[in-house]
């Protein structure tokens, strides 16, 4: 098959970022609860939560190079599609627009985390920045210390910038202590505001894409009960077929939560 076009390539990098949020913002892995502007949100349990955590890691890193499209983030993925949306319609896509900008705007802040670390008997201030340490919860979540020495020689660095300079085995050790903050108070206390990010991306999508459903949407005929989509003709590779049936599917459906908006009480630390 010849390379994607666009209109190609962006059904697939869609279809694939809304089933990765799927996977993270649905009612088996939590639940919203508050009213008005001071929601939170509960996970069902801590593995929940460390699923999370791990999904995420997903999301905050490139694509497969192998896939049929280019490698990226899903965050540049859909940034590029905001910036230059092949279903447009009265500015349908400005919503996500606002969405992607908001969510990368607060991954790349820069905080800093106090942190005591017994296994190597150091008290520290680590400077990272928060998407760096989400996708090092995610890691150690993931991995036991054998297959985390990447994430170790990550940490190594932090520490040597926060003036506390480590051998490997030691970042190592410290590893568990670490994670224990990440996991455990930063990840755990930002985990409602970043639902809230990933739902409103969620609805980004649907609100850009509900034009283009209109459009394609054709109603079962007499007797059936199967619905059916018109294809852009400017679609012709199999997958990206297959993914623009799948991200209709995923409109018809729509996102699972309404959109909400979390406490100020959970967005004043870190």
């Amino acid at each position: 098959m010849n390379a994607m076009n666009k209109m190609e390539q962006e059904v697939v990098y869609l279809s694939a970022a809304i089933d990765l949020i799927k996977s993270m913002v649905n009612r088996e892995m939590l639940s919203v609860a508050g009213d008005g502007e001071h929601k939170n949100v509960w996970f069902e349990s801590s593995t929940h939560r460390q699923l999370f955590s791990i999904l995420l890691v997903d999301f905050l890193s490139p694509t497969d190079s192998k896939a049929p499209v280019p490698s990226k983030r899903y965050l540049a993925a859909l940034s590029s599609v905001a910036e230059k949306p092949s279903f447009d319609v009265g500015e349908s896509v400005q919503y996500l627009s606002e969405a992607v900008s908001s969510f990368k705007d607060w991954l790349n802040v820069e905080i800093s985390v106090d942190a005591w670390l017994p296994s190597i008997d150091r008290q520290v201030v680590l400077r990272i920045p928060r998407y760096v340490l989400l996708k090092n919860d995610g890691d150690i979540s993931k991995h036991n210390s054998l297959r985390s020495v990447g994430v170790a020689e990550g940490l190594q660095k932090l520490l040597t910038n926060a003036g506390e300079p480590t051998e490997l085995y030691q970042a190592m050790l410290a590893q568990q202590d670490i994670y224990d903050i990440f996991h455990d108070d930063v990840s755990a206390y930002h985990a409602s505001t970043i639902a809230e990010f990933l739902n409103g991306l969620w609805w980004g999508i649907q609100k850009y894409l509900q034009p283009e459903y209109n459009r394609s949407f054709t109603p079962p005929e007499d007797g059936l009960v199967i619905y059916g989509f018109k294809c852009p003709s400017e679609i012709v590779h199999p997958y990206a077929k297959a993914c623009y049936w799948n991200l209709m599917n995923q409109v018809h459906s729509g996102p699972i939560f309404k959109p909400f908006t979390v406490t100020k009480h959970l967005k004043g630390k870190y």
